[in-house]
Parts: C-alpha cells; structure tokens; sequence
C-alpha cells in the first residue's frame, strides 16, 4: 500500500491509473475462467474504488480557487494566498485534496512545466499529527522529501532545510492536511502555524489547508484571525441538500456517477434514481457514507451473482432505522 506521505508514496499515487473495466454481459462473465472472472472482479473493485472520481460542483469550485491562487503567488512576493477546506467527516476533504494535488501535477507534466521535471517535486502532502508541535509538522516534511536529519537536529536548521528543499524542488502546491490538529489555544500550535506561514513566504508555494471545523481551532480567531483571514480563503465542505430544484440535480447526477463507477453488468442505467431519497436519508448527504454504502452493496451483486443492486434493501434499511429511532424515542 502507497505511503501518500512521502515523495515516492506520491509519484506511485499520481502514476497510478486505474482505466474502466470493458463492459461484458452477465453470460459472457459466468463463461470466463475462474481465475478471468477473479482477475475481471478485481479490476471492477480497484477502478470503482481508486478509478473513478466524481466531480462535484463543490470539487469543481475549489478546484478553480486553487488554480487562480497558484498562478497569483507564482508572481507575489509576500502575502501568499491560500485555502482552507473546512468540514465535518464523510464529505470528501481529503480525496478532494489528493485529487486536486494529483491533476495538478498531471498537468504540470502535460506541458512540460519545469515543475515537473525530473528532480522537481511540483505538490507536497503532508498530515498534521495528532498534539502537533512546529518542530512534529516540520519533521513530516523532512519525511515527505527523505532529508537526511541527524539526530538533535536544531529547529531552524530544519526550516531552512524544508525551504531550501521547495525552493530546489519547485514546489508550487503544499498540501496540509488534518489543520484541525493545529489547535491554536496551545502555544506549541501557534509556533507551528507560525511556520507554515514562514514556510509559505520563503517558497512562493501555495499552501491548501483540510481539516474539521476548522473555524473552531482558533486559526480564524484570535491572535492569528487577521493574518490568516487576509490571506486564506475559506470554503465548506458540505453535505447536499435536495430542498431545491438545483440540489436535486446535483444528487441525482452524483448517484448516476457513481452507478456507472460500480461497473455492475444487468445495473439498468438510471436505475438507481428510483432510490434517491432513501440514499440521501441514509447517507445524510454526505458523499463518503453514499459510496461506502453503494460500494457494499455493489459486491454484494457480484458475489451473489445478480450484478445489480438490491435498490429494495435501502428502502427497508430506512425503514429499519426508523422504526429503532421511534422505539428509542418512546422507550
């Protein structure tokens, strides 16, 4: 398994490809081999997982923030812009910030940018540990380009050696995810937002922040609220709503996606509309809980041969968990 935290777990991320499975019918899958029709499934569960990417109209959005603020900061001296995606669990702020990174250096290599080079590293990702001090969050860095450290290694000596190594390596995009651990009540915090910050004017990269509700770890408050609302933008990452027209649309286009990401061989194309607001009740809108939830009942299908979903099973799943939240209520 990829190790995303370092610069060799990244280049296998973003070389991975996973292309679409050639359809097959149902007969043609029962006549393979048993050991095809293993390898078939195993190829149909990798893209679904790891293939395919759903592009949300909050994805697409961020997406373009992200790119306006690269190009600016390529040309500003100080005061570099950046983002913080901010979030409850279950709405895609981590695969948002890995795909964004992935399709950024895609591109970079597309048009031979120098950043994409051979010895260029154009996006670094790197999560903030838990209780995190400046010193902890730098030393993520050093493991992300494999510096060597020597034991006792003084703190200033690790930011010039982190700087110096974005400046080498044209950096243009650092990812950090799990902000929410930078909880700024504590001092040892504050010293490492101070050094993201320090980190940011030195390389000229553009930093993108993910976490929690980031609006409560006192980034945006307090001491440190004027120098990071002036020069990060923030954007929620939010459940969907089907309360409007457009809402509707959105959820819809996204099941259709993620049906045809199932690959399943008798799925009827749209089918899975007839259970679209069971799904957005079980899943509370959230995409992540909808693909685990999809995912599962999609090799369910497979094993059990059917190579459709049960779309019956959300709606007694519901009713399931209706009928326990009354009796809890009038117990």
């Amino acid at each position: 398994m990829m190790e995303i935290g370092t610069k060799e777990g990244w280049r296998e991320f973003v070389d991975a490809a996973y292309e679409k499975p050639v359809p097959a019918t149902v007969a043609q899958l029962r006549a393979m081999a048993p050991a095809d029709r293993s390898l078939y499934n195993q190829i149909r569960a990798r893209y679904s997982q790891a293939g395919a990417f759903v592009k949300t109209p909050q994805y697409a959005e961020f997406q373009k923030a992200v790119r306006r603020r690269v190009y600016l900061n390529e040309h500003r001296q100080v005061g570099k812009f950046g983002l913080i995606l901010s979030g409850e669990p279950g709405q895609g702020k981590t695969t948002t910030l890995l795909q964004i990174g992935k399709e950024h250096e895609l591109r970079r290599r597309l048009v031979a940018q120098s950043s994409a080079l051979d010895g260029a590293i154009p996006v670094v990702y790197v999560a903030v540990p838990a209780q995190s001090s400046a010193r902890a969050l730098l030393l993520e860095f050093v493991r992300f380009f494999g510096l060597p450290a020597r034991r006792g290694v003084l703190y200033n000596e690790l930011v010039e050696m982190v700087a110096n190594a974005m400046q080498r390596c044209r950096t243009e995009l650092v990812l950090v995810d799990d902000i929410h651990h930078l909880d700024l009540k504590y001092r040892a915090n504050l010293e490492a937002s101070d050094m993201l910050k320090q980190l940011s004017e030195r390389c000229g990269s553009t930093f993108v922040y993910a976490g929690i509700a980031v609006q409560d770890t006192g980034m945006l408050t307090g001491a440190r609220e004027g120098q990071i609302r002036k020069r990060f933008k923030l954007y929620d990452a939010t459940p969907f709503s089907i309360t409007t027209k457009q809402g509707r649309s959105d959820w819809g286009n996204l099941l259709l996606a993620l049906e045809d990401s199932l690959c399943l061989l008798a799925q009827e194309s749209g089918r899975i509309l007839t259970a679209a607001k069971a799904l957005y009740r079980l899943s509370g809108g959230e995409i992540g809980p909808l693909k685990d939830m999809l995912q599962l009942a999609a090799l369910e299908a497979i094993e059990d041969g059917t190579e459709a979903l049960d779309l019956r099973e959300f709606d007694k799943e519901l009713q399931r968990q209706q009928f326990a939240k009354q009796a809890l209520q009038s117990g």
